[in-house]
């Protein structure tokens, strides 16, 4: 640095500064912290969270089609991302044992009946995230998000 050239505050010291200058500006309110974390902890609370597990595509029809697998201990649901022949977008899928499936976003929702073998889908979906709710008559299920 030349000399008689003074250095300014660090990035850190900068940000330290904000996070000082808005906490006492505009402070979180008492308990925001563990309400927002019980909120989301009561959220379908009586779902079993499913778990993304990477699928391989084989066997896969279409251009810009995706697998999806989702695991838990007592079920395996898979999905196919595709598009239609007009472009629009659509959910295909497989569990077995579940009885209806809901598609949801946060302005939107759409259920439907699984079929026997155990195939449901979703057809003409808005892109954006989702979720899926899966129910049996042992429980239900969650998904974490998604784009479709």
């Amino acid at each position: 640095m030349p000399e008689g050239v003074q250095r300014g505050p660090s990035e850190a010291d900068t940000w330290e500064w904000m996070r000082g200058m808005w906490q006492r500006a505009d402070p979180a309110p008492t308990g925001l912290v563990d309400s927002v974390i019980a909120a989301i902890a009561a959220e379908d609370l009586d779902a079993e969270l499913l778990s993304l597990r990477p699928a391989e595509l084989a066997g896969v029809r279409g251009e810009g089609a995706q697998v999806l697998e989702f695991t838990s201990d007592s079920l395996t649901l898979v999905l196919r991302l595709g598009q239609d022949d007009d472009g629009s977008r659509r959910v295909d899928g497989w569990a077995e044992g579940i009885r209806e499936v809901a598609l949801v976003n946060e302005e939107w929702s759409r259920t439907v009946q699984v079929s026997a073998a155990g195939r449901f889908e979703f057809d003409k979906v808005p892109s954006g995230p989702v979720r899926l709710r899966l129910r049996s008559d042992e429980g239900a299920y969650l998904t974490p998000g998604f784009e479709v």
